[in-house]
């Protein structure tokens, strides 16, 4: 093989290499989240999943242990106002991620006092009430993901019942 010849060919190589690497970083986690919200239900609605058996998979690997509500959002339509009780006696918590997977916000039982309300917005986007807590989406698409213990069997009517007093819309402008 002669070294024009190679050397095409290690410049081929790099650039397919450099093409695929960008893809991944890129590309796939856009696409996932895309595909993971798109089944999830109406966005800017929370959806409340029911308790986690063996055929579960709504959640990447979820603990029978967690009650699982989501809310797919698209913040086209304005800020998302987003309110729940936070269960007494239990851990509780609120994610937040982007269109690419990131999660960039978390709230637990520890850090909210009884409940939790705050606005999610798009950077530069739509205002929002004075004095409100706010937390700036890096995309417009995402998703939030709310996670409570079942910590005492006896007690899973009340918690499943706090977890649904949950909301999740478009604010009222």
């Amino acid at each position: 093989m002669s070294g024009a010849r190679l050397l095409s060919w290690v410049v081929f190589t790099l650039a397919v290499a450099v093409i695929v690497h960008v893809a991944t970083l890129v590309a796939l986690p856009h696409f996932i989240m895309s595909r993971a919200i798109s089944k999830m239900g109406v966005v800017n609605t929370i959806h409340h999943g029911k308790r986690v058996d063996e055929t579960a998979r709504g959640v990447v690997q979820p603990s029978p242990d967690l009650l699982y509500s989501t809310c797919p959002y698209d913040l086209s339509a304005g800020p998302l106002h987003v309110h729940a009780p936070v269960p007494p006696g239990t851990y509780w918590s609120v994610s937040a991620f982007d269109a690419d997977t990131n999660n960039y916000f978390v709230r637990n039982d520890r850090h909210a006092a009884g409940v939790v309300d705050f606005y999610v917005v798009e950077r530069g986007g739509a205002l929002h009430p004075s004095g409100a807590t706010i937390v700036t989406s890096p995309t417009r698409r995402g998703l939030l993901l709310f996670r409570t213990l079942i910590n005492d069997e006896s007690r899973f009517a009340a918690i499943d019942a706090a977890r649904r007093q949950a909301t999740c819309e478009i604010a009222a402008r």
